[in-house]
């Protein structure tokens, strides 16, 4: 009787496969031969394809153009320390972390290489070439993300140029698709990918373009009074901040910061309804805080530490997109509060 041949892989005997169906002989065989499917691998009947991970288009077509919006914030010039420069480098590190995030959800590296040699594509597919038309009206609060959802369908880049052009191409990652697809990712993967949309918002707001974000629609009130508190221990401090800056443009900050989070924290409670408690009286402070100088980095301390809060809100709302989109929403509006107070922007706001 023949022998097997020592240099072929041990494959499975005949015996015992009579038994056995032929799709499960099939695969059977050719797990044991170390047969790999690829993406592009001729379609045999009974043999699966690879399946896209949830929301794989979205994710490569936003990680394709965090490449697109780092070479045109590059081309908008400026000062090293001006908005465009410095969001230009954040982009980059978006690529190399979502190149990265991607991998490790299971995109196969070729799916990349492939995604990377085809046409710049915007993610939305629905850009007009207006700053503000794009950078307004498209974010949704409730359901927000690129105005065609990061689909990445090739598209005519906004045509306005400079700060306002560039302001438009971060806000055309938002709007009602993008927070629908958001949802639709690995729930360990929405915490990094909502934190890069609201770095987009953050970058419109602060190119001088704020993204307009409409009342979301919540179906679990009770979300909304988990949030409550850190809310409330922000508000209580920027009212100590503000009564320890002196008149002048800290007071003036102080004041305004102040309204914005109060603002946030009545929303909070509108949409929590019973649920929400009465505030505290009082809420710890990190240290003292009795002069301007020692206001100032409780000022950005806070906000650094609600960045962080919010983007760790992000993994808990399963998926409703109403707190979805607000958390982003507010994510990004802390990122812009922050920035404000001396806080380095980041790539990834409250993850980094």
């Amino acid at each position: 009787m023949p022998q097997d041949d020592p240099a072929m892989p041990p494959c499975p005997s005949r015996r015992g496969v009579l038994t056995l169906g032929f799709g499960a002989v099939a695969a059977m065989s050719l797990a044991a031969c170390g047969i790999r499917l690829e993406d592009d691998a001729p379609r045999i009947p009974l043999i699966p394809t690879r399946q896209p991970i949830p929301g794989e288009s979205f994710l490569l077509a936003l990680w394709r153009h965090s490449d697109d919006l780092a070479d045109r914030a590059t081309s908008v010039g400026g000062p090293a320390n001006g908005v465009p420069a410095r969001v230009a480098a954040l982009h980059r590190r978006q690529v190399a972390v979502l190149e990265s995030e991607l991998l490790r959800l299971g995109v196969p590296r070729k799916v990349l290489d492939t995604a990377a040699a085809a046409p710049s594509a915007s993610t939305t597919g629905t850009a007009t070439g207006s700053a503000t038309g794009a950078a307004t009206g498209s974010a949704t609060g409730g359901s927000a993300t690129p105005s065609g959802g990061s689909t990445g369908s090739a598209s005519t880049a906004p045509s306005v140029q400079g700060p306002k052009g560039l302001a438009a191409a971060e806000a055309s990652d938002l709007g009602p698709t993008a927070i629908a697809s958001l949802a639709t990712v690995s729930p360990t993967a929405v915490p990094l990918i909502g934190s890069v949309l609201a770095q987009r918002a953050a970058a419109a707001t602060l190119l001088g373009v704020p993204v307009t974000w409409t009342e979301p629609n919540w179906s679990a009130p009770s979300l909304a009074a988990s949030y409550l508190d850190s809310t409330r221990a922000a508000v209580y401090a920027f009212e100590v901040v503000a009564a320890q800056s002196p008149s002048g443009a800290q007071h003036t900050l102080a004041l305004t910061t102040l309204a914005a989070l109060e603002s946030r924290a009545h929303d909070q409670e509108s949409l929590a309804g019973r649920s929400a408690g009465p505030p505290d009286l009082g809420y710890p402070l990190p240290f003292p805080v009795t002069t301007a100088a020692s206001a100032r980095t409780l000022a950005a301390q806070v906000l650094t530490e609600l960045r962080a809060s919010i983007a760790r809100d992000l993994g808990s709302t399963g998926g409703d997109l109403g707190p979805l989109g607000a958390l982003v929403q507010c994510l990004g509006d802390t990122e812009v509060l922050a920035s404000q107070w001396g806080v380095k922007l980041s790539a990834f706001p409250g993850l980094t």
